[in-house]
Protein backbone atom coordinates (compact mmCIF):
# COMPACT_ATOMS: atom_id res chain seq x y z
CA UNK A 1 0.00 0.00 0.00
CA UNK A 2 1.22 3.29 -0.87
CA UNK A 3 1.88 5.87 1.82
CA UNK A 4 -0.57 9.03 1.47
CA UNK A 5 2.30 11.34 2.64
CA UNK A 6 3.69 13.49 -0.10
CA UNK A 7 7.31 13.11 -0.86
CA UNK A 8 10.06 15.97 0.73
CA UNK A 9 10.60 18.67 -2.13
CA UNK A 10 14.39 18.93 -2.94
CA UNK A 11 15.48 22.64 -2.57
CA UNK A 12 18.26 23.93 -4.52
CA UNK A 13 21.10 25.54 -2.26
CA UNK A 14 20.97 28.78 -4.64
CA UNK A 15 17.37 28.69 -4.10
CA UNK A 16 17.54 28.56 -0.20
CA UNK A 17 20.65 30.97 -0.07
CA UNK A 18 18.64 33.66 -1.82
CA UNK A 19 15.56 32.69 0.37
CA UNK A 20 18.14 33.39 3.64
CA UNK A 21 19.00 36.81 1.88
CA UNK A 22 15.32 37.79 2.10
CA UNK A 23 14.78 36.88 5.39
CA UNK A 24 17.87 38.39 6.55
CA UNK A 25 17.22 41.75 4.57
CA UNK A 26 13.64 41.60 5.82
CA UNK A 27 14.06 40.54 9.55
CA UNK A 28 17.03 43.09 10.16
CA UNK A 29 14.44 46.00 9.28
CA UNK A 30 11.48 45.68 11.12
CA UNK A 31 11.21 46.26 15.21
CA UNK A 32 8.82 44.90 17.65
CA UNK A 33 5.14 45.77 16.50
CA UNK A 34 6.15 46.95 12.59
CA UNK A 35 5.05 45.50 9.68
CA UNK A 36 8.45 43.85 7.97
CA UNK A 37 9.05 46.00 4.76
CA UNK A 38 8.36 44.81 1.26
CA UNK A 39 10.32 44.43 -2.06
CA UNK A 40 10.55 47.55 -3.44
CA UNK A 41 11.47 47.18 -6.92
CA UNK A 42 12.29 44.09 -9.62
CA UNK A 43 15.20 41.77 -8.59
CA UNK A 44 18.38 42.07 -10.92
CA UNK A 45 21.13 40.60 -11.36
CA UNK A 46 24.48 42.63 -12.57
CA UNK A 47 27.74 40.50 -14.17
CA UNK A 48 30.29 42.81 -12.01
CA UNK A 49 30.74 45.33 -9.80
CA UNK A 50 31.29 48.10 -12.67
CA UNK A 51 28.59 47.05 -13.94
CA UNK A 52 26.30 47.73 -10.97
CA UNK A 53 28.42 51.15 -10.54
CA UNK A 54 27.52 52.15 -13.76
CA UNK A 55 24.07 51.35 -13.58
CA UNK A 56 23.98 53.09 -10.30
CA UNK A 57 25.26 56.31 -12.05
CA UNK A 58 23.01 56.31 -14.92
CA UNK A 59 20.20 56.39 -12.37
CA UNK A 60 21.69 59.28 -10.71
CA UNK A 61 23.70 58.05 -8.48
CA UNK A 62 27.25 59.69 -7.43
CA UNK A 63 30.31 57.72 -8.13
CA UNK A 64 33.29 60.95 -8.68
CA UNK A 65 36.07 58.48 -6.71
CA UNK A 66 35.73 54.98 -7.85
CA UNK A 67 38.40 52.75 -6.03
CA UNK A 68 37.89 49.21 -6.19
CA UNK A 69 38.57 47.97 -2.55
CA UNK A 70 39.26 44.32 -1.18
CA UNK A 71 36.82 42.42 0.37
CA UNK A 72 38.59 40.53 2.96
CA UNK A 73 36.76 37.02 3.33
CA UNK A 74 33.74 37.83 1.26
CA UNK A 75 34.06 36.38 -2.16
CA UNK A 76 33.12 39.36 -3.88
CA UNK A 77 33.91 42.50 -6.09
CA UNK A 78 33.80 45.63 -5.02
CA UNK A 79 34.56 49.39 -4.82
CA UNK A 80 33.95 52.39 -2.97
CA UNK A 81 32.55 56.08 -4.88
CA UNK A 82 33.04 57.86 -1.99
CA UNK A 83 33.03 57.83 1.62
CA UNK A 84 29.64 57.24 1.69
CA UNK A 85 28.52 54.74 -0.94
CA UNK A 86 30.01 50.88 -1.42
CA UNK A 87 29.41 48.79 -4.02
CA UNK A 88 29.36 45.31 -4.05
CA UNK A 89 28.80 42.11 -6.13
CA UNK A 90 28.36 38.53 -4.54
CA UNK A 91 29.35 34.82 -5.74
CA UNK A 92 28.21 33.35 -3.11
CA UNK A 93 24.31 34.73 -1.70
CA UNK A 94 25.18 33.06 1.52
CA UNK A 95 28.07 36.13 1.91
CA UNK A 96 25.44 38.36 0.54
CA UNK A 97 23.37 37.46 3.80
CA UNK A 98 26.12 37.65 5.86
CA UNK A 99 27.23 41.15 4.70
CA UNK A 100 23.81 42.50 4.96
CA UNK A 101 23.37 40.82 8.39
CA UNK A 102 26.76 42.15 9.59
CA UNK A 103 25.91 45.96 8.35
CA UNK A 104 21.88 46.01 10.02
CA UNK A 105 23.83 44.52 13.28
CA UNK A 106 26.26 47.78 13.42
CA UNK A 107 25.43 50.55 16.38
CA UNK A 108 25.35 53.24 13.18
CA UNK A 109 22.70 53.87 10.85
CA UNK A 110 22.29 51.91 7.96
CA UNK A 111 20.60 52.17 4.15
CA UNK A 112 21.87 49.75 1.46
CA UNK A 113 19.72 48.67 -1.10
CA UNK A 114 20.32 44.72 -1.88
CA UNK A 115 19.92 42.79 -5.02
CA UNK A 116 20.17 38.62 -5.43
CA UNK A 117 23.84 39.04 -5.61
CA UNK A 118 24.82 42.46 -5.29
CA UNK A 119 24.61 45.05 -1.81
CA UNK A 120 25.12 49.10 -2.23
CA UNK A 121 25.66 50.85 0.61
CA UNK A 122 24.55 54.67 0.24
CA UNK A 123 22.46 57.06 2.20
CA UNK A 124 19.70 57.40 0.01
CA UNK A 125 19.10 53.99 -1.64
CA UNK A 126 15.53 53.93 -1.91
CA UNK A 127 16.18 56.55 -5.10
CA UNK A 128 17.66 53.87 -7.42
CA UNK A 129 15.48 51.11 -6.48
CA UNK A 130 13.16 51.48 -9.69
CA UNK A 131 16.05 51.79 -12.15
CA UNK A 132 18.07 48.99 -10.19
CA UNK A 133 15.36 46.68 -8.47
CA UNK A 134 16.44 45.52 -4.91
CA UNK A 135 15.14 45.52 -0.91
CA UNK A 136 15.46 48.83 0.68
CA UNK A 137 17.20 47.74 3.75
CA UNK A 138 17.45 50.91 6.62
CA UNK A 139 18.19 50.29 10.10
Amino acid sequence: MRSMTPKPRRVRPAALAAAAVAAIALAGCAGPGEPAPEITGTPSTYSGVEELRDAFVAAGGECPEWAPIETGDYDADAGRCDDRTVIAVYRDPAQLAEAIERATALMTETHLLAGPDWLINTPDPHHYVEALGGTVISG
